[in-house]
């Protein structure tokens, strides 16, 4: 399934292990912003990128990784079905077990069309997994749109990567929304571009 992104397993920090990558900051953080003012950014932000790289009918793989823990039973559905619009999909999703970095996780894959699943609330809840804030989804979540061979990743409210295998992909995303790229991997981001 990854093969085209010529990728080993999907892991984070996903900018720092692709050599085709940009990294968003999705909330600004200072000391006067206001919480609710600060996660409505993130919000957004997550939204309109995610939209600029999928479709409604696009084909994606939902890609999650959840750390085993010793004796805890696991339901792959009971993650993700809160998120989806078709309940039958749930029989398309696959589980293994993988191990990372000397770590065992439960790796769960579903391929699906943009429009059967609730986007806007997955986000949230992944903007949501470091904050008091309900619905959390906390896990490693990974969007792969295969036909256009990009990886969104929003690790949590502070911000996200986007990776292709190509750099012309990235280019229009990378100059509509510079100023939300991430100041302090700039640099690096316009090496990954070749600008």
């Amino acid at each position: 399934m990854y093969n085209s992104f010529q990728k080993r397993e999907l892991e984070k920090p996903l900018f720092y292990h692709s050599s085709v990558a940009i990294r968003f900051e999705l909330g600004e953080s200072s000391m006067n912003t206001d919480e609710l003012l600060y996660m409505n950014q993130v919000y957004k932000r997550s939204q309109v990128l995610f939209k600029e790289i999928f479709l409604p009918d696009d084909q994606l793989y939902v890609v999650w990784y959840s750390e085993c823990t010793p004796g805890r039973k696991w339901e792959p559905t009971g993650v993700l079905k809160k998120y989806l619009k078709v309940k039958s999909l749930k029989n398309r999703l696959s589980a293994e077990k993988v191990l990372r970095d000397g770590v065992y996780f439960f790796k769960f894959v579903l391929r699906c069309s943009v429009k059967d699943i609730r986007i806007t609330v997955m986000l949230v809840a992944i903007a949501n997994q470091d904050m008091n804030i309900a619905p959390k989804l906390e896990y490693e979540c990974y969007f792969l749109n295969i036909e256009k061979k990009i990886i969104y990743h929003m690790y949590d409210d502070r911000g996200l990567d986007i990776v292709a295998n190509s750099a012309e992909i990235l280019k229009p995303i990378y100059h509509k929304y510079n100023d939300w790229a991430l100041s302090y991997d700039r640099n690096e981001i316009e090496d990954k571009l070749g600008l």
